[in-house]
């Protein structure tokens, strides 16, 4: 079982690319608490039926609503240690000592940066125009001299994407931890970008071989896992919730806060008719993929809301995805070699 809480929408930071609408909206303690409530039967069958519980603390930067994340980790923590796993990415500006003395242990970080200093700065920034860098460099310094090995996440767009292998080694060198990338979904990617896109991701990919094989091998099987793996269908309101601030209960991220996808709420429960409608949307086909190899396997097949947001039409697929995962796939033909003998 996945579920979501969207603590805050609330943000100290201004960055470009932000697809949160940053509203005042922060989640009470009371709506932290009602949600557990009505989820409570959920998380037992999860745990009866010996899988997992997974957590994600979202914002908005999450850490602006520490009280109610603490009351969250807290209560789900002591009813279903051992069977719940609690995530949460950060922007690490607001990350101080008694924030890391509660979660750590308990919470697994990812922060946001996006390389270096003229990078990050580009697109991360307060909302005076000030520099973000430095406070998330020293909450990432403090993060290693605890020892924890986290999750570096890098967003990449139009303005940065020139840079990207520079950015990501840049990052690694830094030995923080793992090192993830991902395209600004919202950016108007054109061909010639998807090829840069390409000659950075081979940069990585024979950077990370000729430092360390072992993490390069396990990049490329995710990759290969990634790109391979048969989808079946959206699980979003029967497995997936979505909890925005004020309590609605939506399907995935998004759809989050959006009316027309508004499942119901933690005090009156779910819609039947609303889950039903959005089932009914993604039962009918996409089609005009034709013999494409990813057919399968791709997520515009069962997730209809991705190419809604995308192209604004739920049967249509958007470039961006198709180019995208051509690109991963000739990264994965490229260096599968890599792949022999190894065991995850």
């Amino acid at each position: 079982m996945n579920i979501t809480f969207w603590v805050t929408e609330r943000c100290n930071l201004a960055c470009k690319y932000c697809y949160v609408h940053k509203q005042p909206k922060t989640m009470t303690l009371e709506t932290a608490e009602q949600t557990i409530k009505y989820f409570t039967n959920k998380f037992d069958e999860t745990v009866a039926a010996g899988k997992r519980i997974n957590v994600a603390l979202h914002g908005g930067e999450p850490l602006l609503n520490f009280d109610v994340i603490r009351y969250i980790v807290e209560t789900l923590k002591e009813r279903y240690d051992g069977h719940i796993i609690f995530t949460m990415t950060t922007n690490g500006t607001v990350f101080e000592k008694d924030i890391y003395d509660f979660i750590k242990g308990k919470v697994q970080i990812s922060v946001s940066i996006d390389g270096n200093r003229k990078t990050n700065d580009t697109n991360r920034i307060y909302p005076n125009g000030e520099s973000s860098f430095d406070k998330v460099v020293k909450t990432l310094k403090f993060l290693k001299e605890q020892g924890e090995y986290i999750r570096v996440r890098m967003t990449v767009n139009k303005e940065t994407l020139p840079a990207m292998a520079e950015n990501y080694i840049y990052l690694d060198q830094m030995n923080m931890g793992v090192v993830t990338f991902a395209l600004d979904a919202g950016a108007a990617w054109n061909q010639q970008d998807m090829q840069i896109y390409y000659e950075n991701y081979e940069k990585i990919m024979d950077y990370m071989i000729e430092k360390d094989k072992k993490a390069a091998q396990y990049l490329l099987f995710n990759i290969k896992e990634a790109t391979f793996r048969r989808r079946t269908g959206c699980d979003g309101g029967t497995n997936t919730f979505h909890i925005s601030a004020d309590g609605g209960i939506y399907p995935c991220a998004l759809a989050a806060d959006k009316v027309d996808y508004w499942l119901g709420d933690v005090w009156k429960g779910l819609q039947p008719e609303k889950l039903e409608a959005l089932h009914k949307i993604n039962e009918i086909p996409v089609t005009g993929c034709g013999d494409c190899t990813f057919k399968q396997n791709c997520s515009s097949q069962v997730c209809k809301l991705i190419n809604k947001a995308y192209t604004g039409d739920y049967y249509t697929v958007s470039a961006f995805q198709c180019n995208e995962r051509d690109i991963v796939y000739r990264i994965y033909k490229k260096y599968k070699y890599i792949l022999e003998g190894f065991h995850v």
